[in-house]
This record gives C-alpha cells, structure tokens and sequence, in this order.
C-alpha cells in the first residue's frame, strides 16, 4: 500500500512538471546584439525574420563606436555569454574572433546561402583561414567626390575612373585659391589606416601578406607614401590635414574650400537631406559628381577602401538555439534586410541584386559605381592582433606632412612588430 501512495505522490508530483514543458515549447529565444544607428530598419528585418513564430529576436543595441563596441562584445563573449547570439561586428574583427574561438564557422548550407550573390570584397571580410565566419549584412566603399563644375575648370573627368592621384593633384593644384584642395583622411583614427590600406593595396602591395608577413618596405609601400607626402605638402593640401576625418572632409567638401575628396556613400545622403532644407545648397548638391577611388599606378585599377558590418554567431550559443540562429543570420542579411537598410540607414548593400533595384537606384544615382567598388575592394589586413597593426599604421604615417619615402621602411618595422607581438 505505501508503494502504491508513493507511485501516486510521484505520478501527481510529474504531472505539473510535464505540462510546465509543454507551455515553454515555444519559438527560440535569440538576442542580436547590434548597433546604435540603424534602428528602424534593424526593428523592420526583425519583425520580417520572426514572422513564422520559429524565434524571436530580442535587440540589444551596442554603444556607439566601434571601440568601446568591441570591448563590450569580447567581455562577454570570453565569458561565453550564452546570450549572445547574433553578433553585428565591424569587417575587421573577423579574424581576431575566429582565432579566439569566439564566434561559430557557418554550416556549408548557410554559407552557401549568404554567399550566393553578395559581393566578393564584402566576402573576403568575412571570411579567416579559407572558412566562412559571418554573413555581410552592410558594406561600403569610398568614392571619390567631385564638383563637376570645377573639374571640368581643371580639364579631368574623374568619371571615366581612370585618374590617377598624380593627375588629379596636378590639376586642383593649378586651380583658383580657396577651391583648390583635395580631402583626404589625415588625422590619427581607424580611417587614416584606411586610407594608407587602400593606396598600398592600389599600387599591387599588401600591409601584411597572408603569412602574417609585412609589405610596406616595398615599391607598393614607397608609392603609398609618396601619394600621402604630395597630399600634405603640395598645391592641392588642406589646411589642417592632419585633423582631417570624415565629417571634417565633407565640411570642406561642402563649404568648397575642397573640390574633391574621398569618402563613403553616406556623403551623399547627408547632401541631399542637406539640399532639401536650404536652397541656395541645392545648386551645389546639384553639381556633386563620383567616381571610381583614384588609381595610384596608371593603368592599373585602383584597389578602393571596404567599410561594413558582419553578422556572425556568438560560440557561447546553446546547441538547441544554433540552427536557429544560422536561420535568423540567413535571414537578416538577405536580399529584402539589405535594401531595407540601404532605404532606410543609407548604408550599401553587400548583395548584388540590390543595387539593380529600381527604388535603390532612384535614390543612389551612384549604385553601379559602389557595387563596382566594393566587388573589388581591398579589406584592411586579416590579423589577429589588428588593433595594435592599426595603431602601429597610424604613428608611422603621421604626420601627413612628415611622409616621405623613407617612412615605407619607418612603418614596415613598426608593422612587423605589432603583429609579432
């Protein structure tokens, strides 16, 4: 008899437990953890993913920079923080989190499907040791930006995409006083080792080769140099190259003490907001003209900068929650997510088919050119250990003023050290 109440108690004891099971069956829970300045268009390929009821995604949205960005995520992820799911990262984070074991190799299914069709510059950045990390959800590439008008004054037409940097600081330098400048990157931050990255990689050199080796002490290294010293010594230099940024060069781009520069999609957006408002602007939008980054050897194509943002898995992920996950990463970085946030945050596409859509290039008159460009875009170099090259990048070449041939050799060492290390 007392075997038999005991066999109840345990059987009326389960019963709740069984249907508490039953009740949490639903869709998996996932966290995307994301950045600060997409939020309409990041909430939208949400609502779109999640409509089957499979998963839910829950953004967590990063501060702003990519610096303190990254050391959010590493906190966490060396933790194994089984919250972190899906990962936004900056293009140049591939390799040290692969490396680390922080984030999961894409199945051969989901790497095919987030391949297919998206650019090969924005692959190679999400790619470390021949395997697919991440799926490119945003890309980029710098154009070159130019007043029509005055390029027309200087006899060029950088819209062929031909230009060499020799020709085009040869022709702003013979231009008026006050008009005559071309605006570059210069000051000490992430986008100077862009800028060196890109001239390097133009005139057929590599930073660092695949073998973790530095190439700047090179005839590639030398060119880059050369570009960089007649930037900030010659006719066509800015006052304040050193200081220069972003939003710096557009302000003098706008303002036309500078007549071309070099500079993301975004310039573009921000005119055109800009134009809308203020009339008398709207004659200069009007006059805006882009083309192809400029070429550091003639003849040769150059090798434009790579901007953009991965989405990879975070490896503290539950297994129960990792087929899920490929399928939510699959999904927010398809071809409907990517122009989404190109209508809506102005940001490129990493897919192909995006820039041939119809309201994409009603509102980027530019498309062609940028998927060009990011096609064969150089990333910056795949290292582990990338902050310190970057910084080591940016102390060699700075002052802009200061750069000479010599400062190839400069670099070459200090590179060689911080990958070393």
């Amino acid at each position: 008899m007392r075997n038999l109440l005991r066999l109840a108690a345990a059987a009326l004891t389960a019963l709740p437990l069984a249907a508490c099971a039953a009740e949490n069956d639903g869709p998996v829970a996932l966290t995307w953890w994301q950045g600060p300045n997409a939020e309409t268009p990041t909430q939208e390929a949400v609502a779109a993913c999640t409509k089957d009821g499979k998963y839910t995604i829950k953004v967590e949205t990063l501060p702003d920079g990519s610096d303190k960005q990254r050391e959010q995520l590493v906190r966490r992820l060396s933790a194994k923080d089984k919250s972190v799911n899906l990962i936004t990262m900056d293009v140049v984070w591939t390799a040290e989190f692969a490396e680390a074991g922080w984030i999961l190799p894409l199945p051969d299914a989901t790497a095919k499907t987030v391949s297919d069709g998206t650019l090969e510059g924005a692959l190679k950045s999400a790619t470390w040791k021949d395997k697919l990390y991440a799926a490119p959800l945003l890309s980029g590439s710098q154009l070159l930006w130019y007043r029509k008008s005055r390029a027309e004054q200087a006899g060029i037409d950088p819209a062929k995409g031909e230009l060499t940097w020799e020709q085009l600081l040869a022709a702003a330098g013979g231009m008026p006083e006050g008009e005559r400048g071309v605006a570059t990157p210069g000051n000490r931050y992430e986008g100077y080792t862009v800028f060196v990255n890109a001239l390097v990689a133009s005139a057929g050199g590599q930073v660092v080769d695949a073998q973790g080796q530095a190439g700047l002490d090179s005839d590639a290294g030398r060119a880059a140099a050369s570009v960089i010293g007649s930037l900030a010594t010659g006719p066509a230099a800015l006052k304040g190259m050193s200081t220069l940024d972003e939003e710096t060069m557009r302000a003098a781009f706008e303002q036309g003490e500078a007549s071309f520069m070099t500079n993301w999609g975004y310039v573009y957006a921000a005119a055109a907001d800009r134009a809308t408002k203020e009339p008398e602007f709207k004659k200069i939008f009007d006059d805006y003209g882009w083309a192809r980054y400029p070429r550091v050897v003639a003849g040769v194509p150059s090798a434009p900068p790579l901007g953009g943002s991965n989405i990879a898995i975070g490896a503290g992920t539950p297994e129960d929650q990792r087929e899920s996950a490929y399928a939510a990463l699959a999904c927010l970085t398809s071809t409907p997510s990517q122009k989404g946030f190109m209508m809506g945050a102005g940001i490129p596409a990493a897919r192909s088919s995006v820039y041939d859509d119809a309201e994409v290039r009603a509102k980027f008159p530019f498309a062609d050119v940028m998927r060009d460009s990011i096609a064969e875009a150089a990333p910056r170099p795949m290292v582990r250990k990338y902050n310190a090259l970057s910084t080591a990048i940016q102390t060699a070449f700075h002052p802009p003023a200061s750069v000479t041939a010599d400062t190839a050799a400069k670099a070459q060492a200090a590179v060689a050290q911080a990958v070393g290390q």
